[in-house]
């Protein structure tokens, strides 16, 4: 490997000074994704980069890919950060790839219904985008605001409009890739049989950045609807309101979104804006079409609400929610940090999925809250969240409820979503006997895998020792589940509202 300062001043030659950073504030603050990393993962992984650097073009990531074969430094790449569980943070530190100047709408092509865009973009500015032009995206992740277009492609994402449009990868007509050797590959270009012969998004969607670097992206649109109404009903329990959700698929409805949110969460909204709803297991659905077919469809949800005891709340508060649907974890604002666990299960078994989900989280004594929303015909995802304070000691065992949720998740015929750093023991979990198959194919692309190495098919430390260099996946597994066993052995429960309440006070 070569020295530092020597990467340094070839990254500069490539780059130019102001796009590359080795301070470490700079550094530091790409240490970490969305899920805060308790302090003592340092021990394990060298988590900050040596160097930070932005390109803006494809032409750039691909002398940065190539240069990585000369500096032998790692490449992480990295869109908004919202992702979890360690795949986009650094494990042997190395050169972390900052998509987010790449954010460029290349163009909009009406007669075919596509926008193409740069994959540092955010989905909520390419969809506030593609309205303005009279389209709409068929998905859009639920957490749109941070959200990069390539970043959710990586994580395989789902999201608002899917049962009515199909899943995200369905929205992808063609993908932009830096190759691990530097080469540029379109997946799906459209002088062959419109990619219908040799589509490889496929093999990019969901591969957490581990077999090459998206640098630019074409969306297929719809047509923007005449309306888009958004309807909310508060429920006399948690079950009631996944039960709620399960009809109206058994209905034959497809409403745009429909989303399960439990008390918990509108208690923390409530800390923090005390004119949020009042604190009830909640159901936002939105149907969207033409003025009198939404009346139409607002009056059978209606109905559907009814048997299950709920309460229409006002069309004030439902259009709030609606405005506000990006923004579905301000309660990090009560601690100083935040887990989510992602798990896809089966529409059937939802109303069971969200109970399971309170009950960990009460056994493990974390504050946190229950959503759930529809994914498509048959699918939902189950997204809880907890609260933890990485600073404390304590803090990092609530990566616990991540391990227990993603077990829970596999018995109700399901799965959890994510891997990166933290959780590639569910991969064989996932793939089976395939999985070699699925290492195979990052052993082709990236034998020497330089490009988000050491994530999701195995488990790299900062130690280059034989022996400690790596830690086996069922390993990690073993370490999760004691931090959950350590989680509910805390003789106390977390309260970070109180806490919260008292700050303000003072």
């Amino acid at each position: 490997m070569v020295s530092l300062d020597y990467a340094y001043r070839r990254l500069v030659n490539t780059l130019g000074p102001e796009r590359v950073a080795r301070s470490e504030f700079e550094r530091m603050v790409y240490s970490h994704d969305f899920a805060s990393l308790p302090k003592i993962a340092l021990l394990q992984w060298r988590l900050y980069p040596d160097f930070v650097v932005l390109p803006q073009t494809t032409e750039e990531v691909a002398a940065l890919v190539n240069l990585s074969d000369e500096s032998q430094l790692q490449i992480t790449p990295r869109g908004g950060g919202t992702s979890w569980y360690g795949g986009t943070v650094p494990n042997r530190g190395g050169v972390l790839v900052d998509m987010r100047k790449m954010n460029a709408i290349l163009g909009l092509d009406a007669d075919a219904r596509t926008v193409t865009v740069e994959a540092g973009a955010t989905w909520k500015d390419i969809e506030d985008y593609v309205e303005s032009k009279g389209f709409t995206l068929p998905v859009v992740p639920t957490n749109a605001i941070g959200s990069t277009i390539g970043g959710a492609i990586n994580s395989g994402a789902t999201g608002i409009g899917g049962v009515r449009n199909g899943s995200l990868r369905d929205a992808i007509r063609n993908l932009d890739v830096v190759l691990p050797d530097g080469r540029i590959l379109k997946t799906a270009p459209t002088a062959d049989a419109g990619g219908s012969l040799a589509d490889l998004t496929a093999l990019f969607f969901g591969a957490e950045g581990t077999l090459g670097i998206i640098t630019r992206v074409t969306l297929r649109l719809v047509p923007k609807p005449d309306v888009v109404k958004p309807i909310a009903y508060a429920f006399p329990g948690l079950a009631a309101g996944a039960r709620f959700l399960r009809g109206l698929l058994d209905a034959g409805l497809s409403p745009h979104h429909a989303i399960l949110i439990d008390r918990e969460h509108f208690v923390f909204e409530r800390a923090l804006r005390p004119d949020s709803p009042d604190p009830a297991p909640i159901a936002l659905v939105a149907v969207r079409g033409a003025k009198d077919d939404t009346a139409d469809q607002e009056r059978t949800v209606d109905g559907i609400a009814s048997k299950e005891k709920a309460t229409k709340l006002s069309p004030e508060i439902a259009d709030r929610m609606w405005r506000e649907r990006y923004n579905n974890y301000s309660a990090r604002r009560l601690s100083r940090g935040l887990i989510v666990s992602y798990n896809l299960v089966p529409v059937s078994r939802l109303p069971e999925a969200v109970e399971r989900a309170a009950e960990i989280r009460d056994k493990l004594k974390l504050n946190g809250a229950v959503q759930a929303y529809l994914v498509d015909s048959t699918t939902a995802a189950l997204v809880p969240y907890v609260l933890m304070d990485d600073t404390r000691p304590s803090g990092g065992t609530a990566l616990g409820f991540a391990k227990r949720m993603g077990d829970a998740a596999f018995k109700m015929d399901g799965h959890p979503m994510g891997l990166g750093l933290f959780f590639v023991f569910n991969l064989r979990k996932m793939h089976g006997r395939a999985t070699t198959m699925v290492s195979a194919v990052k052993a082709v692309l990236d034998p020497r895998k330089k490009i988000n190495g050491g994530k999701t098919f195995e488990v790299w430390t900062k130690y280059p020792w034989p022996g400690l260099r790596a830690i086996p996946p069922p390993g990690m597994a073993v370490g999760l589940e004691i931090a959950a066993i350590l989680r509910r052995a805390k003789p106390t429960r977390d309260r970070f509202v109180r806490a919260y309440e008292h700050a303000k006070e003072e």
